[in-house]
């Protein structure tokens, strides 16, 4: 049924009164009108005009008489004052959803409020970005170990992947790292390394870090370039060409000893074959024995220092049985080592080396997440290249790295280990305290130059997160009442424990209030 009100009617005859056509009337009476003859007037001919043609109708809407008395082609409600800036939220187009669908919730966009999801296994598969590391960079006390437990640990576990932890950080209430709750959550003992000889250790030389070096950055780093690293921190600089040729011959020589004895090779085997030259392997360097004894003495000298006092049952023996993957999440609690010397960064590196290995030598890939707390220990000295070689091979081996760091002036400017920050495509930016941090982080990751005074503003648990060459989004993390309880790292500073004194001896004892 048509509507009644789109009939075109026919236009109503015109009614009323007409006025009568008027006639010449005589101004003076009594005079007789003239009769005047009409003169013949020859018709001009004048040419013809073409006229233009009329535009064609484009069916011009009518404005139906009974809907406009209604008043319904007029405005109803009052309008709003605003600005450009705020009618931008009207626009759909600008108000679209910031990021994939695909992938696990990271919060929600600070200005929208829409959900802001991620994941580097999906995004790589979409084209989204061509590297699947990320790097996470705040002052302390910012969010950043909320995320990565959250985002980068517990939500990835549900979807099946592998995820291993470094945890770094202290937790000044239970004395162990920050993540054994969660593992344990999980079913899973934390791996737990100490000095005292209590703890797990991991073999430099183990069989599943190869031996050999393969040519090129197609392989993981293997024995020999980590060798290299943990000498050069021991003598506190590079190695001569001397000390690496001995000891590329004491490697050698410790291995096939170690072989002949039916049993894994370890370290203090190396400071054996640099005290102990073999004749048969310096004749094949063709090197003299003497002269080989000679290039290794200080090598030998401060690795056998370093074993016995630094890395003292931490890598004087084979890798403990319990250093593994095989559980969904993995976790390597180092912070009981101290935050000096040299424990600390050898151990994370062999970790590393060790994982790379394992994962390069795996029958079928599995998806894996390798979480660093405050990454800083593994990229800096003579480990940055070992780092750096690793950090490469992620898309080869289906690994994901995710490092904390601190600011970007952890990272020194000459150090290999300034290309890993660049080439991460996932960045999250949590608040800088110090403009010179803000501004490298403007320049290094190519944000606008308006997000300088963002980031000396945000506020916790807010980052800025850029993905791939996508515009960087505020967003505001969220977590789960199980995830709060897993990530509170406030439990030192929200102690109940009081000092009560003792009036006969004088001397504090801690009462705690449960």
């Amino acid at each position: 049924m048509a509507w009644p009100f789109s009939r075109r009617r026919k236009p109503a005859p015109r009614t009323g009164w007409v006025p009568p056509e008027k006639k010449p009337v005589d101004k003076k009476p009594g005079k007789k009108p003239v009769d005047k003859k009409p003169v013949d007037k020859k018709p001009v001919e004048k040419e013809p005009v073409e006229k233009a043609p009329a535009p064609p109708r484009v069916g011009a809407l009518r404005r139906s008489r009974w809907l406009d008395r209604q008043g319904f082609y007029e405005p109803r409600v009052r309008g709003i004052k605003s600005t450009t800036r705020q009618a931008e939220a009207l626009n759909i187009a600008v108000a679209a959803p910031p990021t994939s669908p695909r992938g696990l919730i990271i919060g929600q966009d600070a200005e929208t409020g829409q959900s802001v999801v991620h994941d580097p296994f999906e995004a790589y598969a979409a084209g989204i970005i061509t590297s699947p590391n990320c790097i996470v960079i705040g002052d302390v006390g910012k969010g950043k170990s909320s995320l990565l437990k959250t985002w980068a640990v517990l939500r990835q576990l549900l979807l099946g992947r592998r995820v291993v932890v470094i945890d770094k950080k202290l937790d000044g209430k239970t004395k162990e790292g920050e993540y054994a709750p969660a593992a344990r959550r999980f079913g899973v003992e934390p791996i737990k390394f100490t000095l005292d000889g209590t703890g797990s250790r991991i073999n430099v030389l183990d069989p599943a870090i190869s031996a050999r070096e393969a040519v090129g950055e197609a392989s993981p780093a293997g024995q020999a370039m980590l060798l290299r690293a943990v000498l050069a921190e021991a003598l506190e600089r590079p190695l001569t060409p001397k000390e690496g040729k001995a000891l590329r011959v004491a490697h050698r020589t410790a291995l096939r000893r170690a072989r002949a004895q039916s049993r894994e090779a370890v370290i203090g085997d190396i400071v054996d074959a640099l005290l102990q030259p073999d004749a048969d392997a310096a004749r094949d360097a063709r090197v003299d024995v003497d002269r080989l004894l000679e290039w290794g003495y200080d090598a030998a000298f401060e690795l056998e220092r370093m074993i016995e006092e630094d890395l003292a049952g931490l890598v004087d023996a084979p890798t403990s049985a319990n250093v593994n993957l095989d559980a969904g999440l993995t976790v390597f609690d180092v912070s009981a080592l101290p935050e000096t010397g040299p424990a600390l960064p050898i151990v994370m590196s062999i970790i590393n080396t060790w994982l790379m290995n394992v994962l390069a030598n795996q029958d079928e890939p599995v998806q894996t997440v390798f979480v660093v707390e405050e990454g800083w220990h593994l990229i800096e000295g003579s480990f940055a290249k070992v780092a750096r070689r690793n950090w490469k091979l992620a898309r080869g081996l289906g690994l994901c790295n995710v490092v904390a760091l601190h600011h970007i002036s952890d990272v020194p400017a000459d150090s290999p280990a300034i290309a890993m920050v660049k080439e991460a495509e996932t960045v999250f930016i949590y608040g800088q305290a110090k403009e010179d941090d803000a501004r490298e982080c403007v320049r290094l990751f190519n944000l606008p130059s308006t997000a300088m005074n963002i980031l000396l503003e945000l506020p916790r648990g807010t980052p800025l997160v850029k993905i791939g060459t996508a515009d960087p989004i505020i967003v505001s993390h969220l977590r789960s009442d199980l995830e709060v309880e897993l990530t509170n790292t406030d439990a030192a500073m929200a102690g109940t424990g009081v000092i009560v004194r003792d009036e006969e001896t004088d001397l504090g004892s801690v009462e705690v209030n449960a």
